[in-house]
């Protein structure tokens, strides 16, 4: 896959080590903003930063599952995730508004409402 243009590269960038999926639902939810591409970028980022021993974990995960407690993601992993999201989907985070950031539910709403409002 040849980027046509400079977004699309730096989304590719953005999600290297990530797989090929992860990246083409990046490179259609810039038109799409469908939830279900958003949930797959998620998933790669997700896949790509959680410590080796709990990606078998997200396999499971469901809306309530925490981000911390039963993913083991800790706060620098937390903040690469952020910042990947920050790149891929054109938005900005505030350390502010992810207190109420806890559950792989909560993280793909507050993602979306991002996206939504920046579009």
């Amino acid at each position: 896959m040849l980027p046509s243009d400079s977004r699309e590269q730096d989304i590719m960038r953005a999600l290297k080590r990530c797989s090929g999926e992860t990246i083409a639902a990046a490179l259609r939810f810039r038109s799409s903003h469908a939830e279900a591409d958003l949930e797959l970028i998620i998933q790669g980022v997700l896949e790509r930063d959680l410590p080796e021993t709990h990606v078998a974990a997200l396999a499971a995960a469901t809306d309530e599952t925490r981000l911390m407690a039963d993913l083991g993601m800790d706060s620098f992993g937390m903040m690469e995730v952020v910042m990947t999201a920050e790149e891929v989907l054109g938005i900005s985070v505030a350390n502010e508004e992810l207190r109420e950031v806890g559950t792989l539910g909560s993280l793909k709403a507050f993602l979306m409402q991002k996206a939504q409002a920046q579009a």
